[in-house]
């Protein structure tokens, strides 16, 4: 997603649990795109493995100087961004969820082109002010069946990552993130060593975890080239 990084400043609502407070918690990216460069994108984040924990946390005012914020003022934040992405060249379709049960917060869209996926990645980070990783920028060449996640590693990253405490660093250690992408047509080929090509061929797959992404210690680059 344009800018997922930063783990320790300014972090937004449902996002501060994960980041300090929720020992494990999945941020997952989900693009399926068609072959005219059209598609759909979701973006996830599920706590529900410490859904416990965080609804402790809810009940608090604050946790370590960091203020929580009420289910209604969560919900707010999130109709904005919706409000924001309805107004957005190319996206269309907008929708999002929020489950305060077990804690699930998704928000999706379809993209007219790939201009319009890069538009969307950005105005959800710049909002929520959330970023885990670098940065990241989306093509795809039409002609040649090619897509591309560019991804640039920030060092200011790792600079946020030393300023936490080892407790802190521990409590998101299994802490992951998920880039699935699937396509209409068959992939032969992508280039990140780190990814893995389903079995049926139609989608690219990469796991990693938060700290790693936080340490620059894996690349979410990658191109894939698509059957013609």
């Amino acid at each position: 997603m344009k800018k997922l990084q930063a783990l320790t400043v300014r972090l937004f609502s449902l996002f501060v649990f994960c980041l300090l407070f929720s020992s494990c918690f999945d941020v997952v990216e989900e693009i399926n795109l068609k072959n005219n460069g059209s598609g759909k994108i979701k973006a996830t984040v599920n706590m529900s493995k410490s859904k416990t924990k965080v609804a402790s946390i809810m009940l608090l005012d604050s946790v370590s100087g960091i203020k929580i914020p009420s289910k209604a003022s969560i919900q707010k934040e999130m109709n904005t961004v919706v409000a924001l992405l309805k107004k957005t060249a190319g996206i269309s379709n907008v929708s999002s969820s929020l489950d305060f049960t077990n804690y699930i917060a998704s928000i999706e869209c379809d993209f007219s082109d790939v201009k319009a996926l890069n538009a969307f990645t950005k105005t959800v980070s710049d909002h929520f002010k959330v970023k885990i990783s670098g940065y990241t920028s989306y093509s795809y060449d039409a002609a040649n069946r090619l897509f591309n996640r560019g991804y640039t590693y920030s060092p200011d990253i790792k600079k946020e990552w030393n300023k936490l405490d080892a407790e802190a660093k521990k409590s998101i250690a299994a802490a992951s993130y998920t880039g699935i992408y699937r396509f209409e047509s068959s992939v032969k080929s992508q280039q990140n060593t780190q990814a893995k090509i389903s079995p049926n061929k139609q989608a690219v797959m990469l796991r990693t975890t938060i700290p790693q992404l936080a340490q620059g210690s894996i690349n979410l680059s990658n191109k894939i080239y698509l059957e013609k």
